[in-house]
């Protein structure tokens, strides 16, 4: 995909947020009580991701489609409750104005959208769309993390030969690097960001709280625990680098860890607080 001609130059690289519930580690790790810590509540906030630079926009995931937000009644109590396309023209970007959408895995929170961005082509890894059109899939506990429309879609960006399907990894533009990792599913991606102040890591799901990676503590749902072990490693590894930020999929921290764009809901990962 990308050009070997095309020199590379650095993203902005924002975190868009977009809906929250209210949680407790009880719940949403794994065997918790095994710890000894009391059980407390915990935030859960809803991520997608841009990162643009003078040649293109390009976003990892894509959020809930405000109809299913509805449907499911995801907006409410404290969330802040916004359509991310909304949220997306805060940045001045519209839909027809993206190149590119990376989806990071399949579940409905990450690929509500994709029927929104006419001119974009996508990229996902050949191992999540098999597993998602494959005979384990309409299982009821896997089945209830994905919507059957959607998935439908996906196939559709493919058969028009606008899908993407990524093996183990690949640089799929100069400055963004894509890489398999699994664990919380088959074929969950993390994406490298070339940003203006060093690397940023989208660890989108492979990573749900920093506390997953700080402490080696898994998330509840996944497909192979050991994979999900060795994500937690990568990601280690990858913030002992110097200028490299590592930015989980919902933790509420990322707000107060990067400058707000926008009252609560935009963050600029290249500019780390303090």
């Amino acid at each position: 995909m990308p050009d070997s001609r095309e020199a590379e130059e650095p993203y902005e690289v924002y975190a868009l947020r977009y809906a929250a519930r209210q949680g407790r580690k009880s719940r949403e790790f794994l065997g918790f009580h095994k710890y000894g810590e009391p059980d407390e509540p915990c935030t859960l906030d809803y991520f997608f991701w841009l990162a643009r630079n003078g040649r293109r926009t390009v976003l990892v995931d894509c959020g809930y489609s405000a109809a299913r937000a509805r449907e499911k009644n995801l907006y409410t109590g404290n969330s802040p409750n916004h359509d991310p396309l909304e949220i997306l023209s805060h940045l001045g970007v519209s839909p027809g104005e993206v190149d590119h959408v990376v989806l990071s895995h399949m579940h409905h929170d990450h690929v509500g959208n994709v029927d929104q961005f006419p001119n974009a082509t996508f990229s996902m890894a050949r191992a999540e769309l098999e597993f998602w059109t494959g005979p384990y899939a309409a299982s009821e506990l896997l089945a209830s993390t994905i919507e059957a429309e959607e998935v439908a879609l996906v196939e559709s960006l493919l058969r028009e030969g606008r899908l993407h399907l990524i093996e183990d990894g690949e640089t799929i533009f100069p400055g963004i690097q894509v890489t398999r990792l699994g664990g919380h599913t088959p074929g969950q991606l993390m994406t490298e960001v070339a940003g203006r102040s060093g690397p940023v890591v989208l660890a989108s799901d492979a990573v749900h709280f920093y506390e997953e990676m700080e402490a080696d503590r898994p998330f509840w749902f996944f497909c192979d625990l050991p994979a999900t072990y060795r994500a937690y490693q990568v990601f280690r590894e990858l913030s002992g680098r110097k200028g490299t930020v590592i930015v989980p999929g919902h933790d509420p921290a990322v707000m107060r860890r990067f400058q707000a764009v926008r009252e609560s809901y935009i963050a600029d990962l290249t500019r780390p607080v303090g």
